[in-house]
């Protein structure tokens, strides 16, 4: 039964890696097999951080790192190739992994806030499209979310509550100011992108980010995870 929580609307936009899942470094070891086969680029540029960030804006940081020459157009058409080669190891490297797993309270979470008529869910994540739909998958949780805004819209994280909002009008048919949007995440880059767009930052700190790092950034809300079902829901809809 939906518990009606609020009579206003919110969009809940939910990042992937280490807010929802952890796939035990399956991205990353995908991501470096792509780039070692495309351009022998060593494993040691892909041990950068790469929470927050999108695919193209890793991938630019690393082929920067090799002293890859490409610039402009260049750069865009490698990062896209490489992209497509990652997708194909991330098929591997999921299954592999042997810590993959859904963070406390996501998937309750989830189901509460599909009954709740209020509740607009998407997603907001660095991965490109593609690549976020398989990690949800093993988890079934692709069918929560119906529209999103991904690495592959843009290589800065800044620009994806925009894009989000416009794809919640076109799905949803509502608008949605920036005060009734709440990005969940777990990293500095999210609580960026919502201080950018004027969005509620709602911090999970269940990924490798320190609390005091969190914290030192003023998110609205910061939770030691997502297990409090009835105080995250009370902030979601504060």
């Amino acid at each position: 039964m939906a518990t009606n929580e609020s009579a206003v609307k919110r969009l809940i936009l939910f990042d992937i890696d280490e807010t929802m899942i952890s796939s035990d470094g399956a991205g990353r070891r995908a991501l470096s097999r792509a780039v070692s086969q495309r351009h022998g680029i060593p494993e040691e540029f892909t041990r950068m951080p790469m929470s927050g960030k999108t695919d193209p804006q890793i991938l630019g940081e690393i082929f920067a790192a090799a002293s890859l020459e490409l610039e402009g157009d260049a750069l865009k058409k490698e990062i896209q190739h490489t992209i497509e080669v990652y997708l194909e190891f991330l098929e591997e490297e999921i299954p592999a992994s042997e810590y993959y797993i859904v963070h406390t309270g996501v998937p309750a979470l989830l189901e509460r806030l599909r009954v709740e008529p209020n509740a607009y869910l998407g997603l907001l994540t660095g991965n490109v499209e593609v690549g976020a739909r398989k990690k949800l998958k093993q988890f079934d949780l692709n069918k929560y979310f119906d529209i999103g805004a991904y690495g592959s819209d843009s290589a800065s994280r800044l620009d994806l509550p925009a894009v989000a909002v416009k794809r919640a009008l076109d799905y949803f048919k509502k608008q949605f100011t920036p005060e009734e949007v709440v990005i969940i995440g777990d990293s500095v880059g999210d609580i960026a992108c919502a201080h950018h767009y004027g969005a509620t930052a709602l911090i999970a700190n269940t990924g490798r980010t320190t609390w005091d790092e969190l914290e030192a950034l003023k998110p609205k809300y910061l939770f030691k995870d997502l297990g409090n079902i009835d105080e995250v829901m009370a902030a979601i809809f504060n």
